[in-house]
């Protein structure tokens, strides 16, 4: 198991063991590409150049002109905000001088600058230094290079490593192959870091944290880690995971991290997240996830306001996904939001565990039920679960709210699944002073008469919803958060009994219902996803309850002040 408390003391990283039982190493050195000069190949014009032989000019890798034969005296000479190429060639650099230090705002430029690494051949500026690469300055750009065989576990152990406070760093088209770990990640609080067109693959050496592509934690990233995106890049072969984000500081996390359009194939797991706020998991690939008993994305500690969505998780020999809680920092994550991924391909057995595991108690993985709406899970009859009788694809286990799914895959496929016929109506305020639909029912948007008092101090709504197929309107108004909400489309209707906000009442009844709507504000409109719950806790209205929220947007359950809600 991952040790929970990280030293570091002897080694710039943490130790990090096991979370499964098939640990062992499956992969394979990559094999050498071929190195030879040839004309100026870089994508943009240089200030100084590189060649291993010690001869080119800025524009001619061929040319005899003296040249400095390592990349650490060109970074050297330089001065910020100048452009160095690097010709083909293997630099290894001057193992007596540590790793090689990029100290100063340079832009590097291998031979395949500009040149999207996932699927490229030719030749390459091969940067092996067995110490790594260590980035301590800010908006560093590294573009075109093959960075391998960093072997040294006392430092750096990273193909490339971003030094705490660095931020703006730019690492784009290279193959980060045969380290420790890929990349050492780091960005405060200037600019955006931007980890683009990479191909990182069997980061598989003896050492701390060995097996994983992009790997961060307080002491290897700060206390502190923000604003990065990590956007098409194919992370492959890394055994423990693609990304590894095991920030374990009460104080500190990572914020704000865009992790999209990446494929992972045979990656241990594709993503691991400790202590990571308001970030997103989006429009990914993965495929072939080997941790035995663990998930293709795995979160453990208070990761908060996280969104998984539109992702195809293919397969793999433990969970899709899984939430824990293991003490290490806060407490359990909350706020996860995981819609319109497809999880499996057909039926139960596209994972060799759960397509979704929340830990229960008494060591919850989630507080509250997690979002796990309109996902394909393999089935149009929903996933297997306790709750959906019937349910045949992959399995979900734990507090997760499943109902509607998707009843054919991503993108297209209708969140209707578990919808039920029968019709909602209602109008009301919540939290402000009374604005309600006549006698409870509304008829036409907008049905509402505001009362006479402070009318900028409501929060408003009035809706009919029926089902099958799922139509109807609705209009919701909250003054004072100027935000105006109004459906679009509505993909499902679901009614179920008790209310949730009144169990112990007979015949009570509880509905959801789901679609896009426009969320209006005086800054501009947007278009988002909407889910709304009620509850009819029965006449004359007093108990029923309403809530509402979309991307940006929340409110309740509460109960009303005024109105009513009937369910039928």
């Amino acid at each position: 198991m991952r040790t929970l408390q990280r030293a570091a003391a002897a080694l710039i990283y943490p130790t990090i063991l096991c979370l499964g039982v098939a640990c062992e190493r499956t992969d394979t050195p990559t094999a050498p590409r071929p190195m030879a000069s040839v004309g100026s190949p870089f994508s943009q014009p240089v200030d100084l150049v590189v060649d291993d032989d010690g001869l080119a000019s800025t524009t001619d890798c061929d040319a005899t002109t003296p040249a400095y034969p390592t990349i650490t005296q060109a970074v050297a000479a330089a001065v910020d905000g100048q452009t160095i190429g690097v010709c083909p060639g293997t630099y290894p650099e001057v193992v007596a001088l540590g790793p090689l230090a990029i100290n100063k705002t340079l832009t590097l430029l291998g031979a395949q600058s500009g040149v999207d690494a996932r699927s490229r051949s030719g030749l390459e500026s091969i940067i092996s230094d067995v110490q790594g690469t260590s980035v301590s300055a800010s908006n560093v750009v590294i573009d075109g290079f093959t960075v391998e065989n960093s072997t040294v576990a006392a430092f750096t152990g990273y193909g490339i490593w971003l030094n705490p406070g660095v931020s703006g760093t730019q690492i784009l088209n290279n193959i980060i192959q045969d380290n420790i770990v890929g990349i050492g990640l780091a960005n405060g609080s200037g600019s955006q870091a931007l980890i683009q067109h990479n191909l990182i693959q069997n980061n598989n050496l003896p050492g701390g944290a060995e097996g994983t592509g992009i790997y961060t934690d307080e002491f290897v990233g700060g206390p502190t880690v923000q604003n990065v995106v990590i956007k098409e890049n194919t992370f492959k072969g890394n055994v423990d995971a693609g990304i590894d984000v095991s920030n374990t500081d009460p104080a500190g996390g990572a914020f704000n991290l865009d992790v999209s359009t990446n494929l992972f194939d045979m990656n241990g797991r594709a993503v691991v997240l400790f202590n990571t706020h308001i970030s997103t998991i989006h429009n990914n690939r993965v495929t072939n996830s080997i941790f035995v008993g663990s998930a293709a994305i795995r979160l453990f500690d208070n990761n908060t306001s996280l969104s998984i969505t539109s992702n195809d998780l293919v397969n793999g020999l433990g969970h899709a996904i899984r939430l824990s809680f293991l003490g290490a920092v806060g407490g359990p994550s909350s706020g996860v939001v995981i819609n319109e991924n497809n999880i499996g391909t057909v039926g139960s057995t596209s994972f060799a565990l759960d397509g979704l595991l929340v830990d229960p108690p008494p060591i919850s993985g989630h507080i509250g039920t997690v979002n796990a709406e309109c996902n394909w899970w393999g089935s149009s009859t929903g996933p297997t679960s306790l709750n959906n009788p019937g349910g045949t694809g992959e399995e979900v286990v734990g507090d997760a709210d499943f109902t509607p799914w998707l009843t054919a895959p991503a993108p297209g496929g209708p969140c209707t699944g578990g919808s039920t016929p029968g019709k909602v109506t209602g109008g009301g305020q919540i939290d402000g002073d009374p604005v309600f639909a006549i006698d409870g029912v509304l008829l036409s948007l907008p049905a509402l008469i505001p009362s006479l008092a402070d009318p900028q101090s409501q929060a408003s709504f009035g809706f009919v919803v029926k089902c099958c197929s799922t139509s109807g309107n609705l209009e919701y108004n909250d003054h004072q958060a100027d935000v105006r909400i109004k459906a679009q489309s509505f993909d499902a209707l679901v009614i179920s009994s008790p209310g949730t906000s009144c169990p112990a009442t007979p015949g009570s009844k509880h509905a959801k219902f789901t679609g896009t709507a426009a969320v209006i504000r005086s800054t501009g409109t947007t278009t988002e996803p909407f889910t709304v719950d009620v509850d009819d806790c029965g006449e004359p209205g007093t108990g029923d309850s309403f809530g509402i929220k979309t991307t940006t947007y929340s409110n309740g359950p509460s109960t009303l002040i005024a109105g009513n809600i009937q369910i039928h």
